[in-house]
């Protein structure tokens, strides 16, 4: 369609086209590019369609306030119904609940939401202890060979290692993941068209062959244990309708019941408006400054806000965003180093990206680069960042057409 001149395209395609962008010319660029047609969807499923899209790539960009606000236009703010959490509930840091509960398991699979690195960075931080308990491969919905058969040798992604892989966080957990010694493997590959109109035929197609993919490789490897990062609802082990869930297929077809832990349900919004009644609840009772588990004292049996036990094991719940040094905290979670970004002989927009790539990755790979953390510029001429302490670095600001150099210290 046109309007005002412009060639409109479906909203669905803006992926594909804001992916190219990125390849060519960078990140802020495709975001500039997709901002110019945010007024041209007024069709509702066309609009919900672009906010995602604009949820994604704002999350990309390191703009987590952004990406909420778009996240809260497909919805209306919720009637604030009140819930209070009993006495006896009790929280614990996520990380030690599940490394206990997946001590005897051969299968964890996590959820995430796509716009939401916060997720990755949470995955990222177990790492080291999963591959303490034998844990050797990473199985990742949004990696797929056929784009980069070399990541395992390389070590780290590249822009055509994925879509939601060149968010940076996304990134840095496959990298984390290498540098401990895990396996990235692919497993969302469903190669057969479906035309099925039936209700979920299409659906169960992709969650069957999800599932065969997984069981084929432990059928290989027996003693082998196994993470899954998976998208939203795929990690469901008991469905309500006809949609069969990966995990409820892998479940059946392997004998295994994985232990699924659901990232997703109990994480902040753009505002109050927007937050379910019982993340609002856990946050007034609870003093949560990291993800924690939600428990009976007695019991132990754990609280799901929207699930029964036997769809979903574990609900991490996430602390609010802090914005301290000027981006999301847990950008840098994890991250002890502090580096100073000199930005006072660097002419920018507030809003441009600051940009800090690996050295090695820029110099050897330039446009095809992944960077380790980004996020827009606030009016400031020293930006302090929080990174690893054992790469180099070099730092770019991403003006949308043109690029700067800025000086790390």
């Amino acid at each position: 369609m046109v309007q005002d001149s412009l060639i409109v395209p479906k909203a669905y395609e803006l992926f594909n086209i804001a992916d190219s962008i990125i390849a060519m010319h960078g990140y802020k660029a495709a975001l500039d590019f997709l901002r110019k047609y945010e007024k041209h969807y007024s069709d509702p499923m066309e609009r919900g369609m672009f906010n995602q899209v604009m949820m994604t790539y704002q999350s990309f960009c390191g703009d987590t306030k952004a990406a909420l606000n778009y996240e809260a236009q497909l919805s209306p703010g919720r009637t604030q119904e009140v819930y209070e959490f009993s006495e006896n509930f009790i929280t614990t840091p996520a990380n030690t609940f599940i490394i206990q509960k997946s001590a005897d398991k051969q299968v964890v699979m996590f959820n995430e939401a796509h716009h939401r690195p916060q997720h990755r960075a949470f995955i990222r931080s177990l790492l080291r202890d999963f591959y303490s308990l034998g844990f050797r491969t990473l199985f990742v919905e949004a990696y797929f060979e056929n784009q980069d058969s070399l990541l395992n040798d390389r070590g780290y992604p590249l822009q055509n290692t994925g879509t939601y892989t060149k968010e940076p966080v996304f990134g840095d957990m496959l990298r984390e993941a290498k540098k401990l010694g895990f396996t990235i493997a692919s497993y969302d590959n469903d190669t057969v068209t479906c035309n099925s109109t039936e209700p979920f035929v299409c659906n169960n197609q992709r969650e069957k062959v999800a599932a065969e993919n997984i069981f084929s490789f432990l059928k290989a490897n027996p003693k082998a244990k196994v993470l899954v990062a998976a998208g939203y609802a795929h990690i469901i082990k008991k469905s309500d309708d006809g949609w069969i869930k990966m995990a409820e297929q892998f479940k059946n077809i392997s004998g295994i019941d994985p232990l699924s832990i659901d990232l997703v349900g109990m994480a902040e919004r753009s505002s109050a408006a927007h937050e379910n009644k019982f993340y609002s609840a856990a946050h007034k009772k609870y003093d949560i400054k990291v993800p924690s588990i939600i428990s009976d004292r007695t019991t132990r049996q754990v609280f799901l806000s929207n699930y029964r036990g036997e769809q979903i094991d574990l609900q991490v719940v996430f602390p609010r965003t802090k914005y301290a040094t000027g981006y999301a905290d847990w950008l840098s979670d994890g991250y002890q180093k502090e580096f100073v970004v000199e930005l006072s002989k660097v002419n920018f927009t507030p809003g441009d990206l600051l940009q800090i790539y690996i050295k090695n990755e820029a110099e050897a790979h330039e446009k095809q680069a992944v960077p380790i953390l980004q996020f827009p510029l606030s009016n400031i001429k020293q930006q302090k960042v929080l990174l690893p302490g054992d790469y180099s670095y070099k730092v770019v600001v991403d003006h949308g057409t043109t690029k700067s150099s800025a000086i790390l210290h």
